[in-house]
């Protein structure tokens, strides 16, 4: 049976050290918390198509890499992912609603917005799906603002557009 010189044992134990940090690296991240809600309309009816994004409020110290992101589903309902992981991290956040991102049938361009919309929180977007106020696409101009808590209350992430 061969040995090992100790510089070669030390080495090998070193290098299985650093693929192992790498590895847990990865792998971690930030602690993601569950965020799920509803986005209802004015008239309160579900916006039955979209997509929701939770951009870092930074001015509310909220540092994260991450927007997380979710589908609106047909009944208004979203869940968050972050890098493909359900949840979200703590933290305050701008909230941005689109529903003309591409794959759901709605064109990105020829957005115009109804003068005299019946519902104020609806507007003439490109596209054959539901139409929101332009902007609501911005976490900037949107003026919707969530914060994300481990033990939030029943209706936390619930949002509903003027």
């Amino acid at each position: 049976m061969r040995t090992l010189s100790r510089s070669a044992r030390l080495a090998a134990a070193s290098a299985l050290l650093a693929a192992l940090a790498l590895a847990v690296g990865c792998s971690s991240g930030p602690t993601l918390y569950p965020v799920s809600g509803k986005v209802m309309l004015a008239n309160n009816q579900p916006l039955s198509s979209g997509q929701i994004t939770f951009v870092p409020d930074e001015s509310k110290g909220n540092k994260a890499k991450f927007s997380p992101t979710g589908s609106i589903g047909s009944d208004g309902a979203y869940t968050l992912t972050t890098d493909g992981k359900s949840g979200a991290p703590l933290g305050a956040y701008k909230v941005a609603i689109r529903t003309d991102t591409p794959g759901m049938g709605m064109g990105m361009s020829g957005t115009q917005v109804d003068p005299n919309p019946k519902n104020p929180a609806l507007a003439l977007q490109g596209g054959s799906g539901p139409k929101i106020n332009p902007k609501y696409k911005d976490a900037a101009s949107s003026g919707i603002t969530k914060e994300v808590f481990a033990s939030p209350s029943a209706d936390q992430y619930d949002i509903k557009l003027q």
